[in-house]
């Protein structure tokens, strides 16, 4: 209740949100730490800030994730007076009715009027904070009364999207970065009065600071939007990941791969992806994978590396997203391939894909059909469906799969045609 952040806070908020730098940021967290031991009630929120997780700091500034010491920081930073930790609870659902009922706060409203005047005078968290109240609604709850004034979420939307927007602009203005995703649903929205050309502005001198996020999704805007414009593009990418953005490493990958913005080069695509893999990237996982499973470029053909590849990619992707993961892994799992023979692991990946069919590549459609068709004619982890199982081996010869043909070839017609089919 100080009404501004004392000069070690300021300064640590500086060195965490506005630098990206890893030893910059740990130094800010120190500071943040010894102001936290002189009772400091805003360095207890800041430092709970650190300890929730990506969405709340920079995961490159090596914070560990951990929600109940968070929880216990800002609960501490509330009770000692931070307006910043009232905030910051109300977003997260940390602010229980025990420790509003004993904040020293008057009321809600009292702790967002402190950080609006704080905001007034130009601090870059503080307009940010501002900011999230009116994009998240948590305005409504602050002012309870205004929730009559609103029909729909889109009611409070058009009203509130502007003033957040201003907000967001005026953290822009004094460094911080943090609120441009917000900004970008509002633009999006075409609720928030952002004309394009302001939109833009604002986004490519963002990019062009020490944000490798904000960097690389102005690399991605430029590719969606633009034309002829692939070298800026891949330059992008490669400036985020230059500056400590390991998921930009995909990014970089692709460019490679494709001869996007840079020479094809399908071995330094692979090495960008096996980086992208490692830190969890769920597609940079797949490609991995997929170049163990295929054999491309330099990389020899490795079933047992593909299929830890392909599975991690797999475990790690929603279910909508990951049937290419699928696909291959079934081919694994039925012939032993780098994994233990499972039929019935084979058919349930199958049974993913099998919707999907036609949307496979070459040659891996192929080798799915070819499978699909064990899977049935031959009982296989399924129960045996031999009419259905030569329908898929005939699709795969049209595809040119030998091995189908083969298969195929195991089966004769009986005399009484349809149903009729047998093994030679």
């Amino acid at each position: 209740m100080n009404g501004k952040y004392s000069k070690e806070v300021a300064r640590a908020i500086e060195m965490i949100w506005m630098s990206f730098d890893p030893e910059e940021m740990q130094k800010g967290y120190e500071m943040l730490e010894k102001a936290a031991e002189n009772g400091d009630a805003d360095a207890f929120c800041y430092l709970a800030r650190c300890n929730m997780g990506e969405e709340y700091v920079w995961d490159g500034g090596g914070f560990a994730t951990d929600e109940d010491k968070a929880s216990q920081l800002l609960k501490r930073s509330i009770l000692l007076g931070s307006a910043s930790g009232v905030l910051c609870a109300l977003r997260n659902d940390n602010l229980t009715p025990s420790v509003e009922r004993d904040m020293p706060f008057g009321s809600l409203a009292d702790a967002f009027a402190e950080i609006s005047r704080q905001a007034e005078c130009g601090d870059a968290f503080c307009n940010y904070m501002i900011a999230n109240v009116y994009f998240w609604g948590d305005y409504m709850v602050i002012n309870k009364d205004s929730a009559d004034d609103f029909e729909d979420e889109e009611s409070y939307q058009a009203w509130a999207y502007p003033i957040a927007a201003k907000f967001y602009e005026r953290s822009f203005d004094a460094g911080l970065t943090a609120g441009f995703g917000n900004y970008r649903t509002i633009y999006e929205s075409e609720l928030g009065d952002i004309d394009t050309d302001c939109y833009e502005e604002y986004f490519e001198r963002l990019a062009d600071g020490n944000d490798p996020r904000v960097c690389s999704d102005y690399g991605k805007y430029l590719e969606d939007e633009y034309e002829d414009c692939e070298e800026e593009v891949f330059g992008r990418y490669r400036k985020a990941y230059d500056m400590g953005d390991i998921q930009s490493a995909y990014n970089v990958a692709v460019c490679y791969a494709n001869g996007y913005g840079v020479d094809e080069d399908i071995d330094e695509a692979f090495r960008y992806y096996l980086i992208a893999a490692k830190s969890g990237h769920a597609r940079a996982q797949f490609q991995v994978g997929n170049f163990y499973f295929e054999g491309r470029g330099n990389i020899t053909q490795d079933y047992a590396k593909a299929f830890v590849w392909l599975a991690r990619s797999y475990d790690n992707s929603d279910e909508e997203n990951r049937w290419q993961q699928a696909a291959e892994l079934a081919i694994l799992h039925q012939n032993g391939l780098g994994t233990v023979q499972d039929d019935e692991m084979a058919f349930k990946r199958l049974a993913e894909v099998e919707d999907v069919i036609d949307e496979v590549w070459e040659p891996l459609d192929a080798m799915v059909l070819n499978a699909l068709g064990v899977a049935y004619a031959f009982g296989r982890g399924t129960e045996a469906d031999i009419e259905k199982g030569i329908g898929y081996f005939d699709r795969a010869i049209e595809y040119g799969s030998e091995e189908a043909s083969r298969n195929r070839a195991r089966f004769k017609k009986g005399v009484f045609g349809i149903g009729g089919w047998k093994l030679r």
